[in-house]
């Protein structure tokens, strides 16, 4: 709705400046207006810079095809065919249509007198300045992404609070994997709003939210092949309660700024008491023993995960998008 409020306001007001200033051809500022205005801040802009570049080149191809082979439909043609095959190559086809209708104003004078070519140039100007500066504002996202990623962080609590409960149950009739069609579906909803963000806004650092996004996806395909393995074990061994427990901490520590270390750390000190501890006697205990260590290099991936994620930040991230008040995940 936004968007077709500018076209609506921006068309208008562009026809209305183009008519004040008195410049011929006015309604096509209006249209250039329309043309410019994209999904994107950053889209608008590229497409208004390339129109400036496709003027020049559409000008001059003009210049030399109507003086060549005179102002007729024939010529035109001519010219159509030079222009977009100069403009393919050089990135500039999203310029074609604006340009292709600016030089029909050559065509109906049949001549090409500098005052002309300035008329069109103020077109231009006028048409995309104004859709431009119209795009440049863009309803925040900050808000709705930082609901989102309450959003994924309670989903991820969730998931990993039953793996604590289930890990140690022998019945797990009841324990699905729906609870994952959910986490995907707030990812997808996530990543939306994280792109838009960064389209929309100048600043160096705003692929952050991308950034987390993709660690949360990351981490999501980790949790999904851990459900597949506790849905494995047959038997409950005695180290599976402690699992259940480092599970359990995971979960109620996880939040944005949470560097995981002191979660890695007891990590660390759970494999080496598994190590320590007495070898299964059975298959069936061997295997169920493979399984949980199995998990606990998930779980250990999935910090890391976390981890590298924090490394990579900037100061300048660090600073905008995380809260002084924030002292977990």
């Amino acid at each position: 709705m936004l968007k077709l409020l500018k076209i609506a306001v921006g068309s208008a007001f562009s026809i209305f400046l183009a008519d004040a200033l008195g410049l011929n051809y006015g309604t096509s500022a209006g249209i250039i207006t329309l043309l410019t205005i994209q999904d994107t801040s950053k889209e608008t802009i590229a497409i208004s810079v390339k129109r400036v570049f496709a003027f020049l080149l559409a000008t001059a191809l003009s210049y030399a095809v109507f003086h060549m082979i005179g102002y007729s439909a024939f010529s035109y043609g001519v010219f159509l065919f030079l222009f977009i095959l100069c403009c393919n190559p050089l990135g500039l086809s999203a310029a074609v249509s604006t340009n292709a209708v600016l030089a029909t104003h050559y065509l109906l004078a049949k001549e090409m007198p500098p005052a002309l070519i300035g008329n069109e140039s103020l077109l231009l100007l006028i048409g995309a300045g104004i859709g431009t500066l119209l795009n440049l504002y863009m309803p925040g996202k900050v808000k709705e992404i930082r609901t989102t990623q309450h959003i994924l962080e309670e989903d991820l609590k969730a998931i990993l609070f039953r793996m604590s409960e289930y890990i140690k149950k022998k019945d797990r009739s009841d324990y699905t994997g729906s609870c994952f069609d959910k986490l995907s579906s707030d990812l997808s909803d996530g990543k939306k709003l994280a792109f838009a963000y960064m389209n929309n806004t100048f600043i160096q650092e705003s692929k952050y939210f991308i950034e987390y996004m993709n660690m949360r996806e990351q981490q999501c395909t980790v949790l999904k092949d851990i459900y597949k393995k506790i849905m494995n074990i047959r038997s409950i061994p005695t180290q599976a309660e402690q699992i259940s427990s480092f599970i359990f901490d995971i979960s109620v520590s996880f939040g944005e700024s949470n560097n995981v270390k002191d979660l890695l750390d007891s990590l660390s000190e759970l494999l080496d008491e598994m190590k320590g501890s007495s070898l299964p006697v059975t298959r069936e205990e061997f295997e169920n023993r493979a399984i949980l260590y199995s998990i606990l290099m998930d779980l250990e991936y999935f910090l890391l995960l976390k981890k590298e994620f924090v490394n990579s930040l900037s100061e300048e991230q660090v600073r905008r998008y995380w809260y002084d008040d924030k002292a977990s995940m």
